[in-house]
């Protein structure tokens, strides 16, 4: 059985640290960032979007469970002011547990949380060089709604 649950501290203190490492990385890899100065660049981010750790309203951080053994982490943001939609910041499945459909169980958990929650919408975004996540999302009913492009000229 598939559920999903609030991420604990211990699982944030572990779980944020490591995000922010892969998504600087992300970041530098799409050619987003310049290498030196990416870390600060999304240590800035994360203060922006989440100050208050756990706490911070509007913010929903969950760990996916497979019978009991957490297989995944789901990040959601809630629709705001400037942003009509929920937002999906994050989500990830254990590398040992991956291409077992976890994915798509975040996925569809995360539907139900906002739809009992009363959101009507959810967007996220994905890196080019990340097909099988763009396929996921796809499958699931997700739509193009911009493009972004670039191109190296060094």
């Amino acid at each position: 059985m598939f559920t999903i649950r609030p991420l604990t501290q211990a699982e944030y203190d572990v779980r944020i640290p490591a995000l922010k490492a892969e998504y600087a990385a992300d970041e530098v890899r799409a050619g987003r960032s310049d290498p030196a100065e990416v870390t600060a660049r999304v240590e800035r981010q994360f203060q922006a979007l989440l100050p208050d750790g756990l706490a911070t309203e509007g913010q929903l951080l969950f760990a996916g469970e497979a019978d009991g053994e957490v297989v995944g982490f789901l990040w959601i943001g809630m629709p705001t002011a400037e942003r009509a939609q929920a937002w999906i910041y994050e989500i990830q499945v254990e590398e040992a547990h991956r291409r077992r459909g976890y994915g798509r169980a975040l996925m569809l958990a995360a539907e139900e949380e906002l739809r009992a929650r009363g959101v009507t919408r959810l967007g996220l975004n994905v890196f080019g060089h990340n097909p099988g996540a763009r396929h996921l999302y796809e499958s699931l009913g997700f739509e193009t709604t911009s493009l972004q492009m670039s191109k190296a000229l060094g």
